[in-house]
């Protein structure tokens, strides 16, 4: 079979799997990965080894588009606003889940120290492939998702450049063992490992940097930021280095330097998706099931440490930063996808030092196995148990009775099409679509205590220019924009007097169980980006709010054929 008949199979395949997954309210990832796994070698046989390997390349484009977007994740507006927790996440998270794993393997692997410390390493990653499309999937927004994406960057910068020092140290260790001393030969590699890829992703960057300020087209625009992408992926297996620091690296100059690389993100999402679809396809077809059975205890430590770790360190650094939100055990859910990275790192270990990178290697891909078809799952239950995702996002997967609603839909059109009016007409919505479908319960808000230097520096590390102002127990007090305050922050004796409550707007605010049309109306009336949510009572308790943007995006997809159960 020829090889470009194959994708389109594996394409029309993923895309079945990715519906039937949707039938079952499984993230569209997991079937894709379950449908590549079908036809792999390991069950039906339908692509062999060989052909996967051959289509290896869409693997490193789709991972280099991925880095590139992680590393537009590291803008700098973007930390601001979890700034004050991010560090101890960070911190909790890489090194209680190394630890975690390198203790407990030092101990099954019976004193193996360099392979117990590549797994601890290994065991930091994060598959950003599977936790980005989740979240695309699922359109989370908040401090959750905020910290998840943070995070996913910076566990795999700290994974890749960890394990390029322990590679080092361990190759000296071997030399010096057998006579040699290459102290100097390590410091080098390590050098290289590091700094080449950093190179490589800020020259890359400048070159986008200077086109993307030409005032291109969206057609040129796409052009370049792609070519620059092929390029860090390119150059970096030319010169045998990390494509995914690469890319972080270009990404993240890029989205601190200039202002059209949100524009060339937006672009690059518009294409991107059937890239993704064959990577997590083909990625399914390379899982080997026999490696589940010689996994051994090993694995099962390593994926028990590796879960324990990533949820306690989550829960220990929400203590330490004390806050409530992010929920620390579906934050270190949501960080459990593992993939790309971790094999494409142990692959470099199996090669540089064969008679214990070939074991880290067999492990690494047996234990991704479980992760990366779990890891997906526990993403989105932690983004929904995290209060993220909109109700209508978790209901409105396909149904029997929605293609049923589509068959009879496209009769209709073939009728208008031929010159006869439709048969009958779809009731599309069993139900009326509510507020609470699709309200957002994250967003920042102000005490209604705030002095006035605090409510400015608030809405500096926030998206919004309006922000609601809240009492004791989430009292809905009233609103916040910039522009009401802009006059009375420059008197300095006035600002020192004056708080969030005496100045909050007294504005129109919404039920939860009210109609999406009414909530539209007060978006048009009050010309706000959103409207808040508040609880019906005496005591007005504020749940959330509702996007104007939201509601329009439903309503588009309701015409395209997206339906309410």
């Amino acid at each position: 079979m020829n090889y470009i008949l194959l994708l389109a199979v594996v394409l029309v395949l993923a895309l079945v799997g990715g519906r039937i997954a949707s039938l079952f309210r499984l993230p569209r990832v997991s079937g894709y990965l379950l449908a590549g796994l079908l036809i792999g070698p390991s069950i039906t046989g339908f692509l062999t080894r060989q052909e996967v390997a051959h289509f290896s390349f869409i693997n490193e484009i789709a991972l280099g588009i991925i880095a590139f977007y992680i590393g537009t994740e590291f803008e700098s507006r973007k930390f601001r606003r979890i700034k004050k927790t991010l560090p101890f996440f960070s911190l909790c998270d890489i090194i209680v889940t190394s630890l975690v794993v390198f203790l407990a393997l030092l101990v099954i692997l019976k004193g193996s120290f360099a392979m117990a410390a590549l797994l601890g390493i290994l065991s930091i990653a994060t598959a950003p492939a599977a936790t980005l499309l989740v979240i695309r999937e699922f359109d989370s927004e908040g401090p959750l998702t905020d910290h998840i994406l943070a995070l996913v960057g910076l566990n795999n910068l700290v994974c890749i450049i960890a394990f390029v020092i322990a590679m080092s140290m361990i190759s000296f260790a071997s030399q010096c063992a057998a006579g040699g001393s290459l102290f100097f030969t390590s410091i080098s590699l390590i050098a290289y490992g590091i700094l080449v890829p950093l190179i490589l992703g800020l020259g890359i960057a400048l070159f986008l940097h200077y086109y993307l300020r030409r005032g291109l087209d969206q057609n040129e625009l796409l052009l370049v930021s792609l070519g620059g992408i092929l390029l860090g992926v390119g150059l970096s297996l030319t010169f045998s280095v990390s494509a995914l620091l690469t890319n972080l690296t270009m990404g993240g100059f890029l989205a601190n330097t200039c202002d059209r690389a949100k524009v060339a993100v937006k672009r690059l999402s518009e294409i991107d998706y059937p890239l993704y679809a064959l990577f997590f396809a083909l990625a399914g077809a390379s899982f080997h099931i026999d490696m589940l059975e010689t996994m051994g205890l090993a694995g099962g430590i390593y994926i028990l440490g590796r879960a324990t770790g990533k949820i306690g360190g989550a829960v220990l650094g929400r203590r330490m930063a004390g806050v409530n939100i992010p929920n620390g055990i579906y934050l270190g859910m949501g960080l459990l996808p593992q993939a790309g990275l971790a094999i494409g790192l142990s692959t470099w270990a199996a090669r540089e030092i064969p008679n214990s990178g070939g074991s880290l290697l067999s492990l690494i891909l047996a234990t991704t196995i479980v992760f990366e078809v779990a890891g997906p799952i526990l993403t989105k239950i932690s983004l929904v148990r995290g209060g993220e995702v909109k109700i209508v996002k978790i209901v409105s997967f396909a149904t029997v009775g929605h293609l049923k609603a589509d068959l009879l839909l496209l009769r209709d059109r073939l009728m208008e099409a031929i010159g006869r009016g439709p048969g009958c007409n779809i009731d599309r919505h069993e139900g009326p679509i509510l507020v609470k479908h699709l309200m957002r319960y994250h967003i920042d808000t102000i005490p209604q205590d705030a002095t006035l230097d605090k409510v400015i520096k608030i809405m500096q590390n926030s998206r919004y220019t309006a922000l609601p102002v809240i009492g004791k127990d989430n009292e809905w007090i009233g609103m916040l924009s910039l522009r009401s305050i802009r006059d009375l922050s420059f008197d300095r004796d006035l600002a020192r007097l004056i708080i969030a409550r005496d100045v909050a707007e007294n504005v129109e605010t919404i039920n939860p169980d009210d109609a999406l049309a009414h909530a539209l109306r007060q978006l048009e009336i009050r010309q706000l980006p959103y409207l808040p949510v508040v609880e019906k009572g005496e005591q007005k308790q504020f749940l959330g709010v509702i996007h104007r943007r939201d509601i329009c995006l439903f309503q588009v997809e309701s015409n395209d054929g997206t339906h309410l159960n």
